[in-house]
């Protein structure tokens, strides 16, 4: 393998999921029908694609993998549940800053879930974020709690997005890709169709351009960004694949400008500016250090 393919595949995939917000916000139906839409329509190809490599090369999964499988289902349907309904009641990039902070979230999930301690400069860096997250959040006190829940919203997704992605790390090194997504998307649409059965949204009766957005959901952020990144799991850390995703609110934010006429304000651009700042001094040194491993890991 090429040594700048796992880097192509991990920008393609980042590309592709920065594309979300543009799509959900011209998605006229409830959050929870949006979720269970992309993930129905993304597990079908991916589905079908995991039983064809099992049937060429059975592999039977152990026991230990399974459980961290399911959870990362749940975690993924979770996140979209969360972030999705964010992007109803907050501005799209503050939503996706929020959301793209998880690297942050890791740092305050790791010592629970993987038992590796936060050093000091960490935690300065997590004070740092914490700050730009609530600069963003006073400019959205003027518009009410309505808003305010959006980025409450937007936090906890991104507190899910972080654990899937560790959740990721952790089995993917020993389960092809295929049959990794071939799990975890339909172990997810089935939670998030639950939960859209249970919150008594319609199924049916939106428009026609809503389909639409609710298919290339599914098709481009899903079926090849997020496969992409989880793709590129098995060539890298958990850091830096969050690294990666920092670009996402970049992206996005570029794309919302001319395409939904969402100019950040001053203190959006701010407070943003702050917490991918708080990231960039909590993983940088990080980053130096591995990256001989990572290019070594990606040969």
């Amino acid at each position: 393998m090429q040594r700048w393919w796992p880097y192509t595949v991990l920008f393609t995939g980042v590309v592709a999921v920065s594309w979300s917000a543009i799509f959900i916000r011209q998605a006229d139906a409830p959050a929870l029908v949006i979720g269970s839409y992309r993930m129905v329509l993304a597990s079908a190809p991916l589905g079908l694609l995991a039983v064809v490599q099992q049937r060429r090369a059975p592999e039977r999964p152990t026991a230990g993998v399974l459980p961290w499988m399911i959870l990362s289902g749940a975690l993924l349907a979770a996140h979209f549940a969360f972030w999705i309904e964010s992007l109803k009641h907050t501005s799209v990039v503050t939503s996706v800053v929020l959301v793209a902070a998880q690297p942050l979230y890791v740092a305050l999930l790791s010592p629970l879930l993987l038992r590796e301690p936060v050093e000091r400069r960490v935690w300065l860096a997590i004070a740092v974020g914490t700050l730009g997250a609530a600069v963003m959040a006073s400019e959205d006190l003027r518009e009410g709690l309505g808003t305010l829940g959006g980025d409450l919203y937007a936090l906890l997704g991104g507190v899910a997005s972080a654990a899937y992605i560790m959740v990721g790390r952790r089995v993917r090194p020993y389960v092809s890709w295929e049959r990794y997504t071939g799990i975890v998307y339909p172990l997810s649409a089935l939670g998030l169709v639950a939960m859209m059965l249970i919150a008594g949204d319609a199924v049916t009766g939106y428009s026609t351009k809503t389909y639409v957005m609710m298919g290339l959901l599914a098709l481009v952020p899903q079926v090849i960004g997020h496969t992409s990144i989880n793709w590129s799991l098995a060539h890298f850390s958990a850091v830096l694949v969050s690294i990666a995703i920092l670009l996402e609110p970049v992206i996005t934010t570029a794309l919302a400008i001319p395409i939904l006429d969402e100019v950040p304000t001053g203190v959006e651009w701010f407070g943003g500016a702050l917490v991918l700042a708080g990231v960039y001094m909590a993983l940088r040194p990080q980053a130096q250090d591995r990256l001989a491993v990572e290019v070594s890991a990606a040969d």
